[in-house]
């Protein structure tokens, strides 16, 4: 299923920095902690662990200044967002188009077998073009 979309990631200071990319899918909106980074070429895969489902609309999310989660609260600052184009397969796929200044291009994110049986879903993310 493809669709057309928009996102929004985070960079989220505190003692263990990491990212949080917000996506909206379909009628939901997912996220995703990233703790390594966002990946910047290629064949270059990074975790990407499942944070949950959000009740709060793009436009609540993207006015934050700080952030819960399961790495606990700490400032935040928009790193990106924009539009993307989505294509899903199944909830264990998506490959992302993102229109933005800093996340561009064409990223995977999938569930690997290793994945799926851990408590908080572990994906990977990766830039594929």
């Amino acid at each position: 299923m493809s669709e057309t979309s928009n996102f929004l990631i985070y960079k989220h200071n505190m003692p263990h920095p990491h990212y949080d990319l917000y996506l909206h899918v379909g009628e939901e909106i997912k996220s995703w902690i990233i703790p390594n980074g966002i990946p910047e070429n290629s064949k270059n895969q990074k975790v990407a662990v499942e944070s949950g489902l959000f009740n709060k609309s793009m436009e609540e999310l993207e006015s934050q200044e700080t952030i819960e989660d399961s790495y606990g609260e700490g400032k935040a600052e928009l790193w990106d967002k924009g539009s993307c184009k989505l294509e899903t397969n199944k909830n264990i796929k998506i490959i992302i188009e993102p229109k933005g200044n800093q996340f561009n291009g064409k990223y995977l994110l999938y569930v690997p077998n290793w994945g799926r049986s851990t408590k908080k879903r572990l994906w990977t993310i990766e830039k594929i073009s």
